[in-house]
């Protein structure tokens, strides 16, 4: 398994609902974005919410990642397929590269 270590100031939002809307979003956490890991078949995000710490497991093919534009800068989303949780963090091109085989094509940035 390959790591990466960071400390990015990121948010975790999770709906925990099968139908909602964008204005149902149920919770959005400050986090601190510690650690990626790559696994067989996926990779874990490890995060440090102020009460406690959060692991999300992203598997290949059903991720998203994505560059989004933002009021001020880009910022990249990683996705859960089904939508119910998804991180916001400052674009960094580190991650994207390290978490290259995971991204669509079509969602690639320019240079990834």
């Amino acid at each position: 398994m390959e790591e990466k270590i960071f400390n990015i100031k990121a948010v975790a939002v999770d709906v925990l609902t099968d139908e909602w809307m964008d204005e149902d979003v149920i919770n959005k956490t400050p986090v601190i974005l510690q650690k990626i890991v790559k696994r067989p078949g996926g990779f874990t995000v490890y995060m440090k919410a102020p009460y406690e710490n959060i692991e999300w497991y992203f598997s290949k093919g059903l991720t998203e990642i994505k560059v989004m534009k933002g009021k001020k800068a880009p910022y990249i989303r990683i996705e859960h397929e089904d939508g119910l949780y998804w991180v916001d963090l400052p674009y960094n091109r580190e991650i994207l590269l390290f978490l290259n085989d995971y991204i669509e094509k079509e969602n690639a940035p320019d240079g990834i």
